[in-house]
């Protein structure tokens, strides 16, 4: 059921979708107080394994140490290099690629070349800058904020859903990136409302549920979806056969999960759909997506074989899912640089509302 009985408004004026103050402001307010995913084990899942990656500005090296996954400023404190411009890798040591410096686990500088050269050692800022990291399910979440709540408290009813299965339970079928010229609360907004469906994916995902049939969620800092998924029956019989192997139990029913700003988890059958819209400018986002499929408890080759095909099929789908959407953000982009409206949301799109809601309330927007 939905939790409103009467038409909302559109919270967000058109001219927020485009404003560069506004991006600014988001980045500061949205982004920048909280944790956000930066990938998965899957990136790094020996020890000494490593990937780098740009985070809300910032350069960062993410590192496997003894089973351990930590994160630091991509930079030596020495004379500024970035540690690696490698995008993965793995090394024994955590080193400098341009003097050699090697740091231990907690940042301290362990080896330096020709140390006597430095005497008297300062002591204190030859240290690597490290940030707050935290593994949930298969994902890794880091914040560059030392006063961020709990990770657990900032999910909220999300911790359930990356905790449904040990991590080592998830196998990563595929990940990919998208980049759109528009604002992120475009992809962001599409994504959490089912009343395009009909229209926009009349072949892949056919209809949207009933009222009686969705159930809808609403909390400060998440919102969920759970709806039927209208399949074919051929699908259906080859989904049930599969599952029977992997993880007797699941269901069909569609879970989508938004964790505010940016987060999206999607659970259905034996699948866990992870999505990240990053804001790129004002007028531009990336999306960037993995898709994971469970392992069976007990592991042989026929389930490791039901396993990639399963991986390979839905990424297929999702792939036709998200073109079917993608096609549509710029026009969506150019109405809302153009629109003298003020807009109208349906109960139906009520996590649309909830989610400008958010942005307005945390971006002081009303003061």
């Amino acid at each position: 059921m939905f939790i409103n009985t009467a038409r909302l408004p559109h919270v967000l004026p058109p001219r927020l979708y485009s404003c560069p103050a506004q991006y600014e402001l988001e980045q500061s307010r949205l982004f920048a107080p909280v944790w956000l995913v930066v990938g998965s084990i899957s990136d790094a899942p020996h020890d000494g394994d490593f990937f780098t990656c740009e985070h809300l500005g910032q350069p960062l090296l993410v590192r496997n140490i003894q089973g351990t996954i930590h994160t630091y400023l991509n930079v030596c404190p020495h004379r500024h290099c970035l540690l690696t411009h490698a995008a993965y890798g793995n090394s024994q040591t955590l080193t400098c690629q341009y003097h050699g410096w090697e740091f231990n686990e907690d940042g301290r500088t362990g080896k330096i070349p020709d140390a006597q050269s430095f005497k008297p050692f300062p002591g204190g800022p030859e240290c690597l800058q490290k940030f707050r990291t935290e593994v949930r399910g298969p994902l890794i979440f880091v914040t560059l904020n030392e006063n961020a709540p709990n990770l657990a408290d900032q999910l909220g009813p999300l911790v359930e859903v990356c905790d449904e299965f040990p991590a080592n339970r998830w196998r990563l079928a595929d990940s990919w990136n998208y980049e759109f010229p528009v604002n992120w609360k475009v992809v962001v907004e599409n994504t959490v409302e089912s009343y395009h469906v009909p229209t926009v994916h009349p072949r892949t995902l056919i209809r949207y549920g009933r009222e009686e049939e969705i159930e809808h969620g609403i909390c400060d800092e998440s919102t969920s979806m759970r709806s039927p998924i209208a399949t074919p029956a051929f699908y259906r019989r080859i989904a049930d056969w599969l599952l029977r192997s992997l993880e007797p139990g699941c269901t069909h029913v569609y879970r989508l999960h938004h964790g505010f700003p940016n987060l999206f988890l999607i659970r259905v059958d034996a699948m866990l759909q992870v999505m990240v819209v990053t804001p790129t400018s004002a007028e531009s986002c990336r999306l960037s997506v993995r898709v994971f499929v469970l392992r069976a408890a007990k592991e042989n080759l026929r389930s490791r074989l039901l396993t990639r095909a399963w991986g390979r099929f839905k990424c297929i789908i999702i792939k036709m899912i998200l073109a079917e959407d993608a096609r549509l953000y710029p026009d969506m982009h150019q109405g809302m640089k153009c629109s003298p409206f003020e807009g109208t949301i349906s109960t139906r799109e009520e996590l649309v509302y909830a989610f400008q809601d958010y942005v307005y309330r945390r971006c002081g927007l009303g003061a």
